[in-house]
């Protein structure tokens, strides 16, 4: 387990004209399952386009834009708490005001962020290619994770590889101590100070806003609000933790999945 301060991020990776992309977590950070960059407007831009190989996943922190399509030219508008999911293969790009910043980005992330060939997904027109959403409206609440759990970009809407959840820990909660056999879990932290917990190993790590907790698969963890103030973060395991949905009373094998896309191979193995 790792806290990565904001001093610790990678260079610009010159992918926005007008501000900034610096690696949060990534191929930079040994990182196998999760891509998670700072998107950073400081005048008003837009990315270069993007493709990946994979699904991505994004978070509005603050700010206002859009996210378009490269094929149709289709823009879809973005504002604080907006969550974005891009199936794989699909040529985009972002767009913000200045003040504007976003974390998110394609999971697992590759050692060039862009540079897949576009390809259009198959069953589009019921599985559209970029979806929008917002924390506010969250397909599956998890209270062993916190009294205001949100999953928002998740298992349920099609995404296996990238997941954005949001997450409030009340001054003085912790959530249950729990681990992913095949997920890495990465938390942002919008708000708040608190401990990161190694339980496998019994490290604690201070955390304060802007820093991030990066969980390598199979360590047991848990993040307590312990500092007298409410700790608020996105992030989450990716991909997504099937045990852990199940835990949470879902009938995963009723979801539906987009055709290019599967549950994780190890999902399916008793423990």
């Amino acid at each position: 387990m790792r806290v990565i301060s904001p001093d610790e991020w990678g260079p610009d990776l010159g992918l926005l004209d007008g501000g900034t992309w610096r690696e949060i977590v990534g191929p930079g950070t040994g990182a196998q399952c999760r891509g998670l960059y700072d998107l950073r407007f400081t005048d008003d831009g837009r990315s270069t386009t993007l493709t990946h190989e994979t699904e991505a996943a994004y978070y509005v922190v603050s700010g206002t834009g859009s996210i378009v399509d490269s094929a149709s030219g289709r823009a879809e508008p973005l504002s604080e708490g907006s969550m974005v999911h891009v199936r794989p293969k699909t040529s985009y790009l972002l767009s913000g005001s200045a003040g504007t910043r976003l974390v998110g980005g394609p999971c697992p992330a590759a050692e060039s962020v862009t540079g897949a060939t576009a390809i259009p997904s198959p069953a589009a027109d019921v599985w559209p290619e970029i979806t929008v959403h917002h924390r506010d409206n969250p397909g599956l609440l998890v209270p062993f994770i916190s009294q205001d759990a949100r999953l928002v970009v998740w298992l349920g809407i099609g995404a296996v590889a990238a997941n954005m959840n949001y997450v409030v820990l009340r001054p003085g909660e912790r959530n249950k101590e729990h681990v992913h056999r095949y997920s890495e879990d990465t938390i942002h932290i919008l708000e708040g100070h608190g401990t990161a917990e190694n339980v496998t190993t019994g490290e604690k790590i201070p955390f304060g806003p802007g820093d991030t907790i990066h969980i390598q698969i199979g360590y047991w963890h848990a993040v307590a609000a312990d500092q007298g103030e409410r700790v608020v973060s996105v992030g989450g395991p990716c991909p997504a933790d099937v045990d852990m949905l199940r835990v949470a009373g879902v009938d995963v094998d009723q979801i539906e999945l987009p055709p290019d896309a599967a549950l994780p191979a190890e999902a399916g193995r008793q423990r």
